[in-house]
């Protein structure tokens, strides 16, 4: 997926949808935990982005940049049924910090 290409993720899809989609977003998620001062994939999985930018005081606009920025990232592993939807290929237990 190029730089240029179009916004794939918006402030209406919840945290959930987004990591499943595009697993390099959950790094992006992680840097705003700080400033959230929650872990968000722990506390708002279920919530859309906006909610979660409401309820923890952050810039959504600026939220939804990075997250598409890492959903662009090139070389994200990807499904083998050819959809595109990057996959994260680490054990499913090692995908989030939270316990």
């Amino acid at each position: 997926m190029s730089q240029n290409a179009p916004a794939c993720i918006d402030s209406r899809m919840t945290v959930l949808d987004i990591v499943s989609c595009h697993r390099a977003t959950e790094a992006v998620f992680k840097a705003w935990d700080r400033r959230a001062g929650a872990c968000i994939c722990c506390q708002a999985l279920f919530d859309p982005l906006w909610q979660v930018a409401d309820r923890y005081g952050l810039d959504l606009d600026r939220l939804v940049a990075e997250l598409n920025a890492a959903a662009r990232l090139p070389g994200a592993p990807e499904r083998a049924d050819g959809s595109g939807i990057p996959i994260d290929p680490r054990p499913r237990e090692k995908q989030h910090g939270c316990k």
